[in-house]
């Protein structure tokens, strides 16, 4: 009997893990409370999916040792969310990685809203109060979207780090310039936008920009310009508390698998487990 109980138990993880958002009283019961775990969130990048950062993870898990557990999310266009896996009540820095159902043709302001779907459900599921948010490309955008539509909401976004975010778009004239740059020579719109709403921001949040140059002449890692990825500076510079840039030349830091370079990984790592941040710091990329 009390094998059957517990493969009962198992069973109903199970189904909360494959489940959409709305679990049942009975299966939220049986997930753990997670509040005094700050979750890591990957958002991948354009035409991405929940499986993008599996390389990334599992070099947090089995090499860093610095989360034991994983789950993915993808969300519909509809935003409905659908689980594979469920965290247990061992878990440590729990990583959540999100896919997207629509990351070619839904803007980046309708991905960001999906995207809160997910962390109430999974604040409702697992209490999570705090995340960190790491994105790539689109997904370093949605994230600071979120950063400031959603500034001051639980689960509160603590660390951002954006990788190759294309903030100025992706125009090589309009973000012609050094790394000395206060200002690109044309604004987009979409930098507009989010200077526009710097007050927004909770200025509490801790921000590492991440940026590559291929080193063949273009000045940028094969698809964003450096200064579009930095332009992250004319945003959150002078409102978060915290703004690190890092800067990496060489044909290995190419735009479509920056996440999967060890240097970045290394630096994503020690930001979001080592360092305090714990004082107004800036720092900017030089040559």
């Amino acid at each position: 009997m009390k094998k059957w109980i517990l493969g009962l138990g198992l069973l109903l993880l199970v189904l909360a893990g494959c489940g959409n958002s709305k679990a049942s009283e009975k299966e939220l019961e049986n997930l753990p409370n997670l509040s005094g775990e700050t979750a890591l969130i990957l958002v991948h990048g354009t035409g991405g999916s929940a499986d993008t950062f599996d390389g990334f993870s599992d070099t947090f898990i089995d090499d860093y040792k610095l989360s034991n557990e994983r789950i993915k999310i993808e969300i519909g266009t509809d935003g409905k969310l659908t689980y594979h896996g469920v965290f247990t009540k061992n878990a440590k820095h729990p990583i959540v990685q999100i896919g997207f159902e629509d990351s070619i043709d839904a803007s980046i302001e309708q991905q960001t809203d999906w995207l809160r779907i997910a962390m109430q459900d999974l604040e409702k599921r697992y209490h999570f109060a705090t995340f960190d948010g790491v994105g790539h490309s689109n997904g370093g955008l949605v994230l600071s979207t979120y950063s400031q539509k959603y500034a001051k909401t639980a689960p509160t976004l603590e660390r951002l780090v954006a990788m190759g975010a294309p903030y100025n778009d992706l125009d090589e004239e309009d973000n012609d310039g050094d790394l000395a740059f206060d200002d690109v020579p044309v604004t987009t719109p979409l930098l507009k936008t989010y200077e526009d709403n710097r007050a927004k921001m909770d200025s509490n949040l801790l921000v590492l920009s991440i940026a590559a140059d291929i080193d063949d002449g273009s000045f940028s890692d094969d698809i964003v310009p450096v200064l579009s990825a930095l332009g992250s500076r004319l945003i959150f510079k002078d409102t978060a508390k915290v703004y690190l840039e890092s800067y990496y030349r060489g044909a290995e830091y190419d735009h479509r698998t920056m996440f999967a370079n060890p240097d970045i990984q290394e630096k994503v790592a020690w930001f979001l487990y080592t360092y305090e941040g714990d004082k107004k710091e800036v720092e900017l990329a030089h040559n």
